[in-house]
C-alpha cells in the first residue's frame, strides 16, 4: 500500500496536550500533522467542568500531583513552564480571560468550554498545523525513517518523530479507549498499571445509599498500614451508590490504585475539631444524644451515626458509658466509610497509571525505548488533584513535548 511523503511529526491525539504540543511545535518551526480519533476535537475539554471547563488551579505544588516515578523529574518539568505562564498564554496568547472561583479554580471568564476548544483550535490554525479528525490511529510501527503510522481506514503515514496524547481510559465517550497505552505496550514500555482515578466510589454497605442527595463539608483521610496517605477537605456528596463530590473524587486516587490495597476512608464532620467533638459528648445533661446531633448535622446522618455507634437515640448525654461516648467520638471524627471500589472508567475524570517517568527523558519526555517517540497529558503516569491541576499537566507536558520534537527535527536538518 502506498505510503506518502515522511512527515517531520505527527501528533496523536486532539486534546489538551495534543493541540498544545502541536501549536508549540509549529511556533518553533516544524508544521506538525494532528491526527484526532473523533470528528470534533478537544471533546474531553468540552465536557469537563459541567461544560465550562476548570482550565487551571490558581495555585500549584508538587504536593498536588501523583506519579510512581520521581517526584523532582516532575519538578523540573513543572518548572520548565511555571502557572503563572500558563494562565498568560491563554489570557495574553490566546485571548481566553480566565476568572478565580472561590474553590481556587480557574474557568473561562464565558463560562463556556467551547470557547478554550476554539482558541486553541484557532491558534493551531494560526501557526500552520495541520489537522485530521476523524481518523482513528490503529498501528504505530517502528520504521527506517522513524515511524509508519496506519490508519483505521487502511491509509498509512510516515513520520520522522511522534507525539501520543491520546489521553487513559476515563470518559470513554470522549474517545478515550486506551489507544495510546496500547501503542506504548506495544512498543516495549512497561507501563505502570492503569487504573480509574478521581472518581465516584461505591460503599460497601447499603445503609449509606439512604443519604443520597446528601451533601455538605467533610474531611476525609485515606489510610494505609496506619498512615494517612492522603488528607483532603471539602465537599462530600453522598449518591445511592455510594460517596461522590470534589472531596471524595480527590482521596478516591489512594483508595482505587492497585498499590492501594488495604486501605481505608476515614471521615471527620466539621463544624468542631476532635476536642471539641469530644467535649460536646461529655457535656452531660438531660438531653437526648440523637436530637442534639440532628442540631449539629443534616438529620439523616446524624441517626445514622448513631445506629453506627450503636447507641439507644433516647439515651441522654449524662447517661452515656465510657464506651458510648468511645463509638460515638468515632464516628464524628474518623467515621469509617466502606468503600467497595469505583464506579470505573465511565465516570473517572482520569485515568490514573501510565508510561512511567522512569522512561522518559525528563526534559524532553521523549522515549528512552524508542528515540522519536514522545508522551505527553493523561497517557503518561502523572494524575493532578481535581480543579484544573490534570489540564496543568496536560498544557506544561504537551507544550514540552511539542517543542522538543521540533527542536531535535531542527538540529538533525542542520547536522
Amino acid at each position: 500500500m502506498h505510503v506518502s511523503a515522511v512527515r517531520p511529526l505527527v501528533v496523536v491525539g486532539a486534546g489538551a496536550a495534543g493541540l498544545t504540543a502541536a501549536i508549540f511545535a509549529a511556533r518553533a518551526g516544524v508544521r506538525p500533522l494532528v491526527l484526532e480519533t473523533r470528528a470534533k476535537p478537544g471533546a474531553k475539554i468540552r465536557v469537563s467542568g459541567g461544560g465550562r471547563c476548570n482550565v487551571l488551579p490558581s495555585v500549584a505544588s508538587i504536593d498536588d500531583f501523583h506519579t510512581r516515578g520521581s517526584t523532582n523529574a516532575l519538578r523540573k518539568l513543572f518548572a520548565s513552564w511555571p502557572l503563572e505562564r500558563v494562565r498568560a498564554f491563554f489570557e495574553d496568547e490566546l485571548g481566553v480571560p480566565l476568572v478565580r472561583e472561590d474553590t481556587g479554580k480557574l474557568f473561562p471568564a464565558s463560562q463556556d468550554a467551547r470557547d478554550v476548544v476554539a482558541a486553541l483550535l484557532g491558534e493551531l490554525e494560526r501557526v500552520g498545523a495541520e489537522l485530521r479528525a476523524g481518523v482513528p490511529l490503529a498501528a504505530l510501527e517502528r520504521a527506517a525513517h522513524g515511524f509508519d503510522l496506519t490508519l483505521a481506514d487502511g491509509e498509512r503515514l510516515a513520520a520522522r518523530r511522534v507525539v501520543v496524547a491520546t489521553g487513559g481510559l476515563s470518559l470513554p465517550k470522549t474517545g478515550s479507549e486506551g489507544a495510546g497505552l496500547r501503542l506504548a505496550r506495544g512498543l516495549g514500555h512497561a507501563l505502570e498499571v492503569d487504573y480509574p482515578a478521581l472518581v465516584p466510589l461505591l460503599a460497601g454497605e447499603p445503609a449509606w445509599g439512604e443519604l443520597a442527595g446528601l451533601s455538605l463539608v467533610a474531611r476525609l483521610r485515606a489510610v494505609q498500614d496506619g498512615r494517612v496517605v492522603s488528607e483532603r477537605r471539602g465537599d462530600l456528596l453522598f449518591t445511592h451508590r455510594g460517596f461522590s463530590g470534589p472531596v471524595a473524587l480527590d482521596v478516591s486516587l489512594f483508595l482505587t490504585a492497585p498499590w492501594a490495597a488495604g486501605a481505608r476512608l476515614l471521615a471527620h464532620w466539621v463544624g468542631r475539631s476532635e476536642p471539641e467533638w469530644d467535649a460536646w459528648l461529655r457535656q452531660g445533661g438531660r438531653r437526648a444524644v440523637a436530637a442534639a446531633l440532628r442540631e449539629e448535622l443534616p438529620r439523616r446522618l446524624a441517626a445514622l451515626l448513631v445506629e453506627r455507634a450503636r447507641v439507644d437515640p433516647e439515651r441522654s448525654f449524662a447517661q452515656l458509658t465510657r464506651d458510648e461516648r468511645a463509638r460515638l467520638l468515632e464516628q464524628l471524627d474518623a467515621c469509617p466509610l466502606p468503600v467497595a471500589g469505583s464506579e470505573g472508567y465511565r465516570t473517572a475524570e482520569v485515568t490514573g497509571g501510565g508510561v512511567p517517568l522512569g522512561e522518559l527523558v525528563t526534559n524532553t519526555l521523549e522515549s528512552r525505548l524508542v528515540p522519536g517517540l514522545y508522551f505527553a497529558g493523561e497517557v503518561v503516569d502523572v494524575t493532578g488533584r481535581i480543579g484544573g491541576f490534570n489540564f496543568l499537566w496536560a498544557w506544561v507536558s504537551g507544550r514540552r513535548a511539542g517543542e522538543a520534537a521540533a527542536r531535535a527535527l531542527q538540529a538533525e536538518s542542520a547536522g
